[in-house]
């Protein structure tokens, strides 16, 4: 029978890793449409909610159905064991969110680049090119000085409209400036996409505003201009590293800095980690939970594999470093998979630890899909039917997939 429960255990954490390793290796040939990556995103969303539903909440209330040797805990314990692990979930995902991402955002080139008190890690022009862009600095660095004299005579006059305008044009022009300092790719394709269909919401906003007759109305939708406005000129910066939106293969005779990006190998790694772990606590619980958890990651680590691939693409054309670069998730995901397992099975023991650690895994599945892949399915297929659709398929094929396994 153990070696039953290690073949499965293999299995189910093996998946992803496997799926992971061909993702990457699909870069080299292939980019997948983001109407097929929202459909996978939906699908492993209902998966992952439909294991949720069907077996950790039942575990939860009922932990002997794991365990049958496990004593019944009173009420109170059992509310304290699952407040305790919702609130560890919580500071555990948010926590990981905050440490791999925070305010930092990936250029193309896999680089990060964060913005805080005036501090830029970012892959800054060299050579000739540093020397031409020194130049337009120092240009641009004139034009807002004159900037800053005019605000100084609007706030001189107290002109509200004045200091207003002027610090507007003070924000574009450092947005100006800091993108002379690297090198900048062209719009991608989807971002253009989007840009379009915000820019037909904010006509719409504007009929809506123009619709009120009372201020509390048209204050509403004006501020709804401004969201929609302020979305727009996030996506004319948003070149953060996604694992769903993989980056294009570069030019073959772009010069690359052959510098592998660390600091996104680190957060690929804790992010394969995490969901490594997660497989291994789920299996642990529930092997259809560990299953259903299983399939939907393999599905979230085969494009994860693929964006990271594409974004090693970007830095190296080196395969012997390309290939160190990409095995890394993989592995730690697989080790980290089976010493979550050991660990779920020694936590089933205690009653108490076990129905917060099935609080724990509902929380960081619920995580999953709320704050990353629902969120990127609708960022990127809007209200198309048939792709929203596909998130009842997932459910209804998890629901099947439960009875199948009894």
């Amino acid at each position: 029978v153990d070696h039953g429960v290690d073949v499965g255990v293999s299995v189910v954490v093996l998946a992803p890793a496997v799926l992971m390793l061909l993702g990457s290796g699909a870069a080299f040939w292939s980019r997948i449409p983001e109407r097929l990556q929202a459909c996978t995103q939906n699908f492993s969303a209902g998966l992952l909610i439909s294991a949720v539903a069907n077996e950790l909440f039942p575990l939860m209330s009922h932990p002997e159905i794991a365990n049958p040797t496990i004593r019944e805990v009173s009420s109170f314990d059992g509310a304290l064991a699952i407040c305790g692990g919702f609130a560890a979930a919580l500071l555990f995902m948010f926590g990981i969110q905050q440490a791999t991402e925070g305010h930092k955002e990936h250029d193309s080139h896999g680089e990060m680049r964060r913005e805080r008190s005036g501090e830029f890690e970012v892959p800054l022009l060299e050579g000739e090119s540093a020397s031409r862009a020194m130049v337009a600095l120092r240009r641009e660095t004139e034009r807002m000085k004159l900037e800053v004299a005019d605000l100084q005579r609007c706030i001189s006059t107290s002109s509200r409209e004045g200091i207003d305008k002027r610090v507007h044009d003070l924000t574009y022009s450092v947005d100006r400036a800091k993108r002379l300092l690297i090198e900048q790719e062209p719009l991608d394709e989807r971002n253009v996409s989007r840009m379009k269909f915000h820019v037909a919401e904010l006509s719409g906003n504007c009929d809506a505003i123009l619709a009120q007759t009372d201020l509390a109305n048209a204050g509403a939708e004006l501020k709804k201009f401004q969201e929609t406005l302020d979305h727009i000129h996030h996506h004319t910066e948003r070149t953060r590293f996604r694992r769903w939106n993989p980056a294009p293969k570069p030019n073959a005779e772009k010069e690359l800095s052959e510098q592998l990006p660390m600091t996104l190998i680190f957060t690929v790694t804790v992010d394969a980690a995490v969901d490594g772990l997660l497989i291994g606590l789920a299996y642990a619980a529930s092997a259809s939970t560990g299953l259903c958890m299983s399939i939907a990651t393999c599905i979230e680590m085969g494009f994860l594999g693929l964006s990271f691939s594409a974004s090693i693409q970007q830095v190296t054309r080196s395969t012997l470093r390309h290939l160190a670069a990409v095995s890394v998730p993989p592995i730690v995901l697989t080790c980290v998979g089976f010493f979550g397992h050991g660990l779920g099975s020694v936590l089933t023991q205690s009653p108490s630890v076990f129905i917060g650690l099935i609080a724990f895994s509902i929380v960081a599945l619920l995580f999953l899909v709320t704050q990353e892949l629902l969120a990127e399915a609708r960022e990127a297929s809007g209200d198309d039917m048939l792709v929203n659709i596909i998130l009842f398929v997932g459910l209804l094929g998890g629901i099947i997939l439960e009875k199948a396994l009894g």
